[in-house]
């Protein structure tokens, strides 16, 4: 099964910002995410009721990091791509406008993966889906 992916505008942004390596490597996070679905996403991000919360995030060269999201119909939305650093939270300014987002994440081996099968992605509230529909 092929997957839509979809990206906000700060996703192009930061992608232009990287260097080539780092490029490649989030084009082919985007691609595995085209075969393969939320399997290829990474951990589900923590709520802040100390939860799971329905965006998924995912390691890619060095500190960056990419933050996804499961429609309804089938798409992925690649909601931010961001450097994770000791002075940079990609969940922070995510969290402003997201609500229940935690800015603080679980320890690393406390992290769930974002789904178990492809068919079976994080699945979102009425609100949350909302507001997606207007970052992408």
């Amino acid at each position: 099964m092929a997957f839509e992916v979809l990206r906000t505008p700060q996703v192009r942004r930061a992608v232009e910002q990287m260097t080539r390596t780092e490029r490649a490597r989030y084009e082919a996070a985007r691609d595995e995410l085209r075969g393969r679905g939320c399997l290829a996403a990474g951990y589900k991000l923590a709520s802040t009721d100390g939860g799971d919360y329905p965006l998924c995030a995912r390691h890619l060269a060095y500190t960056w990091r990419m933050i996804t999201a499961y429609l309804d119909d089938g798409r992925i939305a690649i909601v931010a791509v961001d450097r994770h650093t000791p002075e940079n939270n990609p969940a922070a300014p995510l969290a402003e406008v997201l609500p229940g987002l935690a800015i603080v994440g679980r320890r690393r081996q406390d992290k769930p993966p974002c789904c178990e099968e492809a068919a079976s992605p994080p699945s979102m509230n009425d609100e949350l889906r909302n507001l997606l529909d207007t970052l992408v």
